[in-house]
């Protein structure tokens, strides 16, 4: 698919993708791996936004939530989901998940297994959970390189420069004439040589290659810069390599993950030695005129200390002989120290060429220009010097192509597993999460719409909720598959409390999740309505519109369940129960909608609508000894529960202070 056939993406922000990511290849990557923090890193996309296309161009852009209040919802159980997750790449990723519609029930129950496989493997395989938690941490999605290189490309002429559009932005381009050759170029420390003429014996830090070639290949930093940027990733992969993994779902995908990469921990462990290797060449060299002046010192310091006993005798023809022969009275000088002398010399020249051994340095013939005072020249030091700059040169150069070459065939696999690694991420700490707060898979049903859960929990209260069992719809038990009913039930008693958390068990359903219920069952939808109470009695042309949208709602082809809290406010409560009755009546026949509404005027509703509609109520049964509500949570079916505000006065009255105590006492006193 082409950027621009993705719903969201025009031509011009096609063109801004692939220009601050890297390459279309990159962006395609980054929609296919549900790279959110890539895509939002770009001016003018956010992290709601980047979700959107990623799941567009993934086929998964029908989503179950119509209202703010579902998707608000749902947002506030990801992110409750996202504090068990190891990696802030993964935690990232899961907002991917969406609830789909029922329109993508393959994506579903595809998730629906990775929920299950990361389950069973946080709970059966611990030792290899807590491996992959001790290995994991900070794994990120790799970084593209996107700096330009210090490598001039040589081409034969302007037509191939069309042909390498994919490396203009990287480098230098230069087109040589006909007359230049290969050596015109040999002042470029790096070069590229593209066409005929190139040299047979290809100079260090030179690549000759073709215009077909791949970016990586004929420009062998960006590799090497990929390797550098992404170099704890990659550790983290050795270290996973390093496992034993269990045999189960999410064991074999990471060990098949792996594949291909059984070469990266020699790559690690290359570069390591080639570090040292070059490390102990610019040492040699940088260390090398102070070596140079140690020696000279050792060895004038050998010959004093080796001639310091030396004693010449002459007769009486000697010394006339040496008076008219200066040279002969040299030459037995030279005799008598010469052996101590050339001792002392051969100890440096062995002591130069030991500093010098593991260089591949070659010494020259002529190392003294003095022997004593002992003096070594300086043209031959330069040389020494000069020969040290090359092999530096030659191994920085030779060094980076080589481990270039071997980063491009772990590149692709390398990027594959990571992915892969923080999708596997995700999923284990959705598992943990699940286990965490005692979830359980819900069924799933394609026949009709509904909700029913058993001992479900609202896990957004921040404290351990009361289970309630309780549903709506053709999914529930016998007896209670009524697709519309009414909640009544005390103030405070958990009616708003009970509508999110049988929003939660679908918004986690229609994600592939598991719910807090012990037993779920969902049938699966095109629409779930969630709506607020209204605050305030709404204006005319307000009140038309919200009636209208109801109306169309209620009677549509859509397979849907409504979640409706205290409608009753958009008026006053004559004319309310009129108006809801009606359209719940006028939706009765329409199999694909269910309706759970909350409210204070259940009986008047029930009467509009002829009696035909189930009333549950949540009871309060009084006060505790710290004036706390005594409420069943779970509502009893078909029945009518008063609001009670007389225990909420009561609760004041025992609670307040001061005038303020009067005035509840009183009001207490007319309940």
């Amino acid at each position: 698919m082409a950027l621009t056939e993705i719903p969201g993406i025009g031509e011009s922000l096609a063109q801004k993708l692939v220009l601050e990511i890297g390459s279309l290849e990159d962006v395609e990557r980054a929609l296919e791996d549900g790279d959110v923090s890539t895509l939002s890193g770009i001016e003018g996309i956010s992290p709601q936004r980047a979700v959107k296309l990623i799941n567009s161009a993934n086929g998964r852009s029908t989503e179950v939530t119509t209202t703010d209040e579902g998707r608000k919802l749902h947002k506030e159980l990801i992110n409750g989901v996202s504090d068990y997750i190891q990696t802030r790449a993964a935690k990232e990723r899961i907002s991917i998940i969406t609830p789909l519609a029922k329109s993508n029930l393959t994506e579903i129950i595809s998730r629906r297994e990775w929920s299950e496989n990361a389950i069973r493997f946080v709970t059966d395989s611990i030792s290899s959970f807590e491996s992959w938690n001790s290995c994991i941490s900070g794994l990120t999605y790799t970084k593209e390189p996107t700096s330009r290189i210090e490598r001039v490309i040589v081409v034969p002429n302007a037509e191939t420069i069309d042909e390498l559009k994919q490396i203009n932005n990287k480098c230098r381009v230069l087109v040589r004439s006909e007359e230049e050759t290969w050596r015109d170029y040999m002042g470029l420390p790096r070069v590229t040589w593209i066409g005929k003429g190139a040299p047979e014996l290809v100079p260090s830090g030179w690549v000759v290659g073709k215009s077909d070639d791949s970016l990586h290949t004929l420009v062998p930093e960006v590799p090497l810069q990929w390797l550098n940027s992404n170099s704890k990733n990659l550790s983290i992969i050795a270290s996973l390599s390093d496992q034993l993994w269990p045999i189960n779902i999410i064991g074999q995908k990471i060990s098949e993950s792996l594949e291909g990469l059984e070469n990266l921990p020699l790559l690690l462990q290359s570069l390591d030695n080639d570090s040292i290797l070059l490390e102990s060449l610019e040492n040699s060299r940088d260390g090398l005129w102070g070596e140079v002046k140690s020696i000279e010192a050792a060895v004038n310091d050998a010959i004093v200390s080796g001639t310091s006993d030396a004693t010449i005798s002459f007769d009486g023809d000697e010394v006339l002989s040496y008076y008219s022969d200066i040279g002969g009275l040299e030459r037995r000088l030279r005799s008598t120290v010469a052996d101590t002398i050339d001792f002392s010399l051969q100890d440096g020249l062995r002591r130069l060429s030991n500093y010098l051994q593991h260089t591949g340095v070659v010494l020259p013939n002529e190392i003294y220009s003095s022997e004593y005072p002992c003096v070594i020249n300086r043209q031959a030091i330069e040389l020494i010097e000069s020969d040290l700059d090359t092999a530096i040169m030659s191994e920085r150069s030779d060094g980076e192509i080589a481990i270039a070459n071997s980063t491009i065939k772990i590149m692709k696999p390398a990027r594959k597993a990571i992915s892969k690694f923080i999708e596997i991420d995700m999923w284990l700490g959705i598992a943990r999460w699940a286990v965490s707060n005692r979830c359980t898979m819900p069924e799933l049903s394609t026949s009709h719409p509904g909700v029913w859960m058993k001992d479900g929990r609202h896990i957004l209260l921040g404290c351990e909720p009361d289970p309630v069992t309780y549903g709506i719809g053709e999914v529930s038990p016998e007896g209670e598959k009524e697709r519309i009913a009414l909640l009544s039930g005390a103030n405070s008693g958990g009616k708003t409390t009970l509508l999110e958390t049988l929003g939660s068990v679908i918004l986690l359903a229609h994600s592939g999740l598991p719910v807090p219920a012990s037993q779920a069952s969902v049938g699966l939808l095109d629409e779930l309505h969630m709506l607020a109470k209204v605050s305030g009695t709404q204006s005319a042309g307000a009140l038309e519109r919200t009636l209208k949208k109801l109306a169309e709602v209620l009677v549509s082809d859509y397979r849907k369940v409504i979640l409706a809290d205290e409608l009753e406010a958009i008026t006053e409560p004559g004319s309310a129960s009129l108006i809801l009755g009606g359209l719940l009546a006028a939706s009765c026949e329409n199999k694909d909608t269910n309706v759970l509404l909350v409210t204070h005027i259940g009986t008047s509703i029930s009467e509009v609508m002829g009696g035909e509609v189930r009333i549950d109520g949540i009871e309060a049964q009084g006060l505790d000894e710290n004036m706390d509500l005594i409420v069943d949570r779970t509502p009893k079916r078909n029945h009518i529960a008063k609001s009670t505000p007389e225990l909420i006065v009561r609760r004041l009255a025992a609670r307040s202070t001061g005038p303020t105590s009067k005035i509840f006492s009183d009001l207490l006193e007319r309940f």
